[in-house]
């Protein structure tokens, strides 16, 4: 059975409007393309990688997802479930040449640029006679955890639907259907706290998060390195020139999002609350600095320098997870 930490689809919705916040995206069609929500009862989709064709089924309620450019060019799918694997899909509408075109194999007998032409006009004529769909799919992978493939449905089609065509997430808008009863979720809601062996799992994996703090103007998220220490206490440094928090020394709440080491794919997230280590404490201060030192990686200057360069700009946070 898939395990979905016992998620509901309010739940999952709610996640889908803080992802909306995040992203800064407006209520209404946007002027680059617009970000269509809805439920379902069940769906099926049928796509082609290259020769090989997918067909993708639910038969139990999903929440689809479909973000679509203007014009038509570049466009995003997602299918999020309770109940199977989630999917997430990212098309655009006519085949790159350098890719092929997902026709049949023209003869060989044609040189390199009479292939692409012949294969095209197949192509064309098998649109045209509705036997395949005039898209290619760019990208997709399914996901166990359907709070994850929320999230990834919004990385899918900022890096490979609005990135090609030089868009960004608030040019877009949203527009909900009547089915998914979009005004009982509350602004800024969102699911409950993780349970706090997900999120010490998610520390111990990972060595990189994105924190954002209350005393950012902007909210924007800041990724950093991090040391959780073996009686799971969670230190970020703010003091290095590509690792600078907002107003660190005044901060005392974060929302934190943890990911997979090495990949772009998010494993929790989580409020903290905060509190500053700062020169003041200078013998708790050189403690914790020693154990980033350790943890720091291709550092040239000797530990003791480098504490004082830390304590003389910056400012160490210590997040306790609102678990």
């Amino acid at each position: 059975m898939l395990k979905t930490n016992k998620m509901t689809l309010q739940e999952l919705k709610a996640q889908i409007a803080n992802r909306i916040t995040d992203y800064s995206i407006p209520s209404g069609q946007g002027s680059a393309g617009t970000l269509e929500i809805s439920l379902a009862n069940g769906a099926a989709r049928t796509f082609r990688s290259h020769w090989t064709g997918f067909r993708i089924t639910y038969s139990k309620p999903i929440i689809l997802l479909k973000a679509t450019l203007t014009d038509g060019s570049f466009w995003s799918e997602g299918y999020i479930s309770l109940d199977q694997p989630s999917w997430v899909l990212a098309f655009r509408k006519e085949p790159h040449k350098s890719r092929g075109t997902g026709a049949e194999r023209p003869d060989d007998k044609f040189a390199g640029q009479q292939s692409i032409e012949t294969s095209k006009a197949i192509r064309t004529s098998q649109v045209e006679a509705g036997l395949v769909a005039d898209e290619e799919i760019i990208r997709y992978e399914d996901f166990d955890s359907p709070q994850e493939a929320i999230d990834e449905f919004f990385n899918y089609t900022a890096f490979y639907c609005l990135r090609s065509v030089n868009v960004e997430w608030p040019q877009m808008g949203f527009v909900v259907d009547a089915s998914i009863d979009w005004e009982n979720i509350e602004a800024g809601s969102g699911p409950e706290a993780p349970p706090a062996a997900l999120v010490d799992e998610a520390l111990r994996k990972s060595d990189i998060l994105w924190i954002t703090v209350d005393t950012d103007p902007v909210r924007k998220p800041v990724p950093c390195w991090f040391l959780y220490t073996r009686d799971k206490k969670l230190f970020v440094l703010s003091g290095e020139p590509e690792q600078r928090i907002p107003y660190a020394a005044q901060a005392r709440k974060a929302h934190v999002v943890v990911r997979w080491k090495g990949r772009d794919a998010q494993m929790v997230e989580f409020d903290a609350g905060i509190r500053p280590i700062t020169a003041a404490d200078k013998q708790e201060f050189e403690e914790v600095g020693h154990l980033l030192v350790a943890k720091r990686q291709s550092v040239r200057a000797g530990a003791a320098d480098l504490i004082a360069s830390w304590m003389r700009d910056g400012v160490i946070l210590e997040l306790t997870p609102k678990v």
